[in-house]
């Protein structure tokens, strides 16, 4: 860590200063590493009172000390937390052209991956089984052909993206919208700690000890849209905060997919909306997807002589749509007993997948 990185860090942690203050501050310096050094803040007292109110200038000019930087950075090293800055050679190219890119960017985990081929998955937390089954295969499949998967660690299509993802051994990046040390929601705590374990990352701009507030959600979706390559809404209501992550994505001139679903299931409106408004294109599988990029994926499929002619039926009936027991008894002709067995042993060697309500579908 450089002496520019250093002092942005130190920068970062005066609250009282605004992104827009702190960037125009910045601007004055001819060198970012002048900022947490008393004398050249006192060199520019009369370009900066005229960003800062006078107690808020003496504040950093006092704060302005060898002493006070490392106290910042030893808050880090603590917390087992890292951070690259705007001028960091790790810092993505893909977030320097977006809307007010981070100063400083938190991290726990692989940093390189920020750099790496990366798409967006997100939507609705209140998520439907429709919703859940839609999210696993299109994630399923990016991560087959290579792409880290990004999201927002929040109930719903975020937490089904990144848990999808680390159940086919893909790369995942969580961006969250308050300080790593207070994961939201708590109930994904350990999902967090299983990202930076399997490789993952983990990112704010928001810097520790700060939890998440209403208004930090949409504002950090920007960083989902401009880190990726393009941005996939799974599932949708007319209000979804995914609505923000679409709207940036089109701004930054990302492409934006969207898979639709009923007309009269609210799950599905947001999705719906955007691709009849054309702000996002219908797809109803990866390929659909891929076709886009020219990526060819070569899904190794078990050969039929893999499967007895009863564990066919299951199969070819879950191919059409994800169904229930009470369908599969009426449909596959099977005993209550026998189908049984045969669902269970299936989903034992990961063909099909249980949902709640007794629900079966096609891994």
């Amino acid at each position: 860590m450089n002496n520019t990185d250093k002092a942005l860090i130190w920068f970062d942690s005066f609250d009282f200063i605004s992104y827009n203050k702190k960037a125009r501050i910045i601007e004055i310096f001819k060198n970012p590493c002048e900022i947490c050094v008393k004398s050249k803040l006192i060199e520019k007292k009369s370009l900066l009172l005229k960003i800062l109110k006078e107690e808020e200038f003496l504040t950093l000019v006092k704060e302005a000390n060898e002493e006070s930087v490392n106290k910042v950075l030893n808050s880090l090293e603590n917390l087992k937390i890292n951070a690259i800055t705007k001028f960091s050679q790790e810092y993505p190219e893909t977030l320097l052209n977006i809307d007010s890119p981070p100063f400083v960017i938190y991290y726990k985990g692989d940093i390189s991956l920020m750099n790496s081929n990366c798409f967006s998955v997100v939507g609705s937390r209140t998520i439907t089984n429709y919703g859940k089954v839609v999210t696993e295969k299109f994630v399923k499949g990016l991560v087959e052909v290579g792409f880290t998967i990004v999201s927002g660690l929040a109930s719903g299509v975020d937490t089904v993206a990144h848990r999808t993802t680390l159940q086919n051994n893909g790369k995942t990046i969580a961006v969250l919208a308050g300080g790593l040390d207070e994961i939201y929601p708590v109930t994904n705590t350990m999902l967090a700690q299983e990202i930076v374990q399997s490789g993952g990352l983990l990112i704010s701009e928001t810097r520790p000890k700060k939890k998440a507030e209403a208004f930090m959600f949409p504002i950090r979706n920007r960083i989902i849209a401009g880190l990726s390559r393009a941005v996939i809404v799974t599932e949708a209501r007319e209000n979804s905060g995914s609505i923000h992550t679409k709207n940036y994505a089109i701004d930054y001139g990302r492409d934006v997919f969207a898979v639709p679903g009923s007309i009269f299931d609210a799950s599905s409106y947001g999705t719906n909306k955007m691709i009849v408004d054309n702000e996002a294109k219908a797809v109803v599988s990866v390929d659909d997807i891929l076709e886009e990029y020219s990526i060819r994926r070569f899904a190794v499929k078990p050969a039929k002589s893999n499967f007895t002619a009863e564990e066919t039926i299951i199969i070819e009936l879950l191919r059409e749509k994800e169904r229930s027991f009470q369908e599969l008894v009426e449909t596959s002709g099977l005993e209550v007993k026998k189908l049984n067995t045969l669902l269970t042993l299936l989903s034992i060697r990961g063909i099909i997948k249980k949902l709640a309500g007794n629900v079966y579908y096609l891994n």
